[in-house]
């Protein structure tokens, strides 16, 4: 074989040599704190400032006045530089503030555990502060500490050359410093560049009825939740649902904008809150609200972004914000916006992306501990499964414990009550499952769920990623993964943008893998051929468009238009059958934002920086496709009303939903019985037609009623007895769902 020469410039030697001692187990245990009380811990008598910095030389604390910071000069000379000093990590109540724990080079040390501290016995309500990091300059940690430690025993079977070491003086390192935010920061400056020091109970106080706001009655209440596949999901943007010029809504493109109520459109039917309410759904997924990176706030509508570029993982974005330079102002409107929707009875599910961040080499982690929290690829460059320069090593002890810090502090702090993942395939299985044994200690109705995916090739062994392809792991059973294959299959694949699926008129159709994927994915008896793809309905997330890649009518009119011979009435009915399917099947079901008014981005498929004239839901269409949104909204209606629909048991849906034999490869028909899952019908028998042609199917003998079809485009509720009949036209691209006739009567008295 041929050996491959790597160039010697992209070998990054002092990384390639760190990541020895991080990966070694040493340091891993060593240096693995446990205590709650990282970053900043404030009371009018004192402050504490915690960080961990294993690798540092020293680490000092920068004070900054709100006159210094007003100034909006970055990185102005700090006011006060205070030392911090390695603590006794076995006694954390105690801040030692000696040099007595210094242990100078020796990286893996239990009895300090990288931790280092100070208090400052003074009331700093107001200051913002930074920390400054000092470390060896092109040298490797490990290098240092083996010289140090002069070990004997090589770290990872990988010995360090004697003769190097032997000429290496440790008097000889140079130092550099960095500036950098605390990583457990709640508040700070505008743009994220300063933590700000404050007692967060003050935003509480502000918000009538927090306190209590954290045991979601109105939710339980008006949304009952028993289990994942209760919820109906609803993604989108906070700027998004207020800014077009037709919303009526005064704040636009803010948190307080999207929490207004009573507003309308000019043709006088509801927006944003209203809208969102008014179409039924149980969850809301906001599109990043932490604190990203590239809109600048001081100027928030000059750009425009999605916010999958984390900055500061534990503090709300300030574009969003009415007052940017205000840190508290941010933080008490996100509560209001989320209390708004909880006296609503709508949850708020978080889009995390712990994946990667917006910066690289300057990163605040990489200014803390260069090279840790990131994964390196063969050469000691920054791997890039994220598609986004890095990717972070959530294998890592102190990297997973961040992770859990962050999401138990949105539950806590801010009553999130869901988190999605972004390119979850690229978190390791056991960090996931450490995320979902901790929600389950607070509050299990707290969902999650992901993308199933790396954005790339990554160092993290497959069998390791939370992927589709692992969802029938025993650790990933209460995570759910978006469902990538019933997208594909409805309306063709987002790699094809002329594909055409089920819903579009295909007719490269499988009928067994739709009997799969209207069962939940857990694989169906009928379908001896084909694997399941997870273990419950609740591991699924059924959708037909997301922020990501065309929007649903987009995907429809660029694919249809190519084909040829489609109407634009053909492509609402089209439309209206994906969704149809997507509620209509065992699992999570997810809609994105304008769906429901027939929403275009004119062809944009990755519209993340587009702007609001790509982006802004525009709201005159609520008038225009106001039977399609009428139809989207008694699509939620009768799943939230039939169990049947969320069962979340495999062997509950294997003893209660079989398939019927129908000859047309367009035309799918489902029974759901026994009164499944306690449903109040007995018997429900479901039919979605893909051909633009009416068929006729037969009908099992027994009275039926019809309950659901195209009339459900009007207000009225539907109920067609049929009685006598043994067959029955189903029209062209339409869903017709019928009930014993007996059971639908015991359900309207």
């Amino acid at each position: 074989m041929e050996s491959k020469i790597i160039p010697v410039e992209k070998v990054d030697k002092v990384n390639l040599e760190n990541e020895i001692l991080y990966k070694s187990k040493l340091f891993s245990t060593s240096n693995y704190y446990t205590g709650n009380d990282l970053g900043l811990t404030y009371s009018p008598e004192k402050s504490t400032f915690k960080l961990w910095a294993p690798t540092a030389k020293l680490v000092t604390l920068h004070l900054y006045s709100k006159s210094n910071i007003d100034s909006h000069i970055q990185k102005n000379s700090p006011d006060r530089k205070i030392r911090m000093f390695k603590q006794n990590a076995q006694t954390p109540e105690v801040v030692i503030t000696d040099t007595s724990n210094d242990d100078s080079f020796n990286y893996c040390n239990e009895l300090t555990q990288g931790i280092w501290a100070v208090e400052v016995l003074e009331d700093l309500d107001g200051w913002y502060y930074t920390y400054s990091i000092k470390l060896p300059k092109d040298v490797s940690f490990y290098k240092i500490f083996m010289k140090q430690t002069q070990s004997k025993e090589p770290l990872n079977g990988l010995e360090y050359p004697k003769e190097s070491l032997d000429s290496f003086d440790l008097n000889s390192i140079e130092y550099v410093e960095y500036e950098a935010m605390d990583p457990y920061a709640k508040a700070c400056s505008v743009n994220g560049h300063y933590a700000y020091i404050c007692d967060l109970s003050k935003a509480d106080k502000e918000i009538k009825g927090w306190d209590a706001d954290i045991l979601r009655e109105s939710c339980q209440k008006k949304n009952p939740l028993t289990s994942p596949t209760d919820a109906i999901v609803y993604e989108c943007h906070v700027r998004d649902m207020t800014m077009h010029p037709c919303s009526g809504v005064s704040r636009k493109g803010q948190y307080l904008g999207l929490a207004e109520t009573g507003t309308k459109s000019p043709d006088g039917y509801s927006t944003g809150m209203d809208h969102i309410c008014e179409l039924g759904v149980t969850h809301v997924q906001l599109l990043p609200i932490y604190d990203y990176d590239d809109v600048d706030e001081t100027k928030p509508f000059d750009s425009y972004n999605w916010g999958y570029n984390p900055l500061n993982y534990n503090i709300p974005e300030g574009s969003y914000s009415s007052k940017p330079d205000d840190p508290l102002c941010r933080i008490i409107e996100l509560k209001t916006l989320i209390k708004t929707f909880h006296d609503k009875g709508i949850r708020i599910i978080m889009d995390v992306v712990f994946n990667h961040t917006f910066h690289t080499k300057s990163a605040e982690f990489n200014k803390i501990v260069p090279g840790f929290y990131y994964r390196m690829d063969k050469f000691g460059q920054f791997s890039d499964g994220s598609g986004c320069g890095n990717e972070i090593a959530t294998e890592r002890l102190m990297v997973r414990k961040y992770i859990l810090d962050c999401i138990a502090y949105w539950i806590n702090e801010f009553h999130v009550d869901g988190f999605r993942f972004d390119l979850m395939g690229l978190i390791d299985i056991e960090t996931m499952k450490s995320i979902r044994d901790m929600i389950d200690q607070i509050d299990p109705s707290i969902i999650t769920y992901g993308e199933g995916w790396t954005c790339g090739d990554t160092p993290l062994a497959e069998s390791k990623r939370s992927t589709r392809n692992n969802a029938t792991h025993e650790d990933l059973i209460n995570i759910g993964m978006f469902n990538d294959e019933i997208r594909d299959s409805l309306v063709g694949s987002v790699f094809n943008k002329y594909g055409l699926g089920f819903a579009t008129g295909s007719k490269d159709i499988n009928k067994e893998i739709f009997k799969i994927l209207i069962s939940g994915s857990i694989g169906h008896p009928s379908c001896k051929t084909i694997c399941p793809r997870v273990r419950t309905p609740s591991q699924i997330v059924n959708y037909a468009s997301c922020h990501d890649n065309m929007c649903l009518w987009d995907k429809i009119c660029l694919s249809t238009n190519k084909a040829g011979g489609t109407t634009d009435e053909e492509r609402v009915k089209m439309d209206q059958l994906a969704m149809a399917i997507v509620l209509f099947s065992q699992g999570i079901a997810f809609i994105h934002e304008g769906e429901e008014l027939l929403r275009t981005k004119k062809m944009d498929e990755n519209s993340y920086k587009s702007g609001d004239i790509i982006n802004a839901i525009d709201w005159t269409k609520k008038s225009t496709n106001h039977s399609t949104f009428t139809y989207y909204k008694n699509l939620i209606k009768f799943r939230k009303e039939h169990p049947a629909l969320r069962m979340n048991d495999r062997k509950e849906i294997w003893k209660n939903i079989y398939f019927m034999d129908i000859e047309n490869i367009n035309t799918i028909g489902v029974i759901i019985d026994n009164h499944a899952n306690q449903d109040p019908f007995k018997v429900i028998m479901i039919f979605f037609n893909a051909e633009k042609e009416e068929i006729e199917v037969n009908l099992p003998q027994e009275d039926w009623s019809i309950v659901f079809c195209d009339l459900n485009t009007e207000e009225e509720e539907v109920n067609i007895p049929i009685t006598n009949k043994t067959s029955l036209i189903i029209p062209g691209l339409s869903t017709v769902v019928l009930a014993d006739t007996e059971s639908v009567k015991a359900f309207k008295k």
